[in-house]
């Protein structure tokens, strides 16, 4: 699946970015927001019906894309989100690495 076939949905009561196709809800990713500067994801759920790893790099961009244009940064609690995250330096810019940089 392309990420051209999925479109995100935020809901901010739910802190949470859904990833749509055809109308289903595919999956999603948690976030706190953290005072005026950071977000802290927490945890990412994909249906099993779908390739988890391309979803879960879709849903991090969106949220990157989010955090971008928010001056933010992003702390992440999710193993597999901090691993998308290790393998894209090119996230760097918007990542907090666990010693507070």
């Amino acid at each position: 699946m392309e990420k051209k076939d999925i479109s995100f949905q935020i809901d901010d009561t739910a802190c949470r970015i859904y990833a749509i196709c055809n109308g289903k809800k595919i999956g999603n990713i948690f976030f706190i927001r953290i005072g005026k500067d950071k977000i802290m994801i927490s945890d990412a759920e994909i249906d099993p019906k779908y390739s988890p790893k391309d979803i879960e790099l879709y849903l991090v961009q969106e949220i990157i894309n989010i955090a971008r244009k928010n001056n933010r940064k992003i702390i992440s609690i999710c193993p597999y989100i901090s691993d998308i995250f290790a393998k894209h330096p090119e996230f760097d810019d918007v990542r907090m690495l666990n010693n507070g940089r």
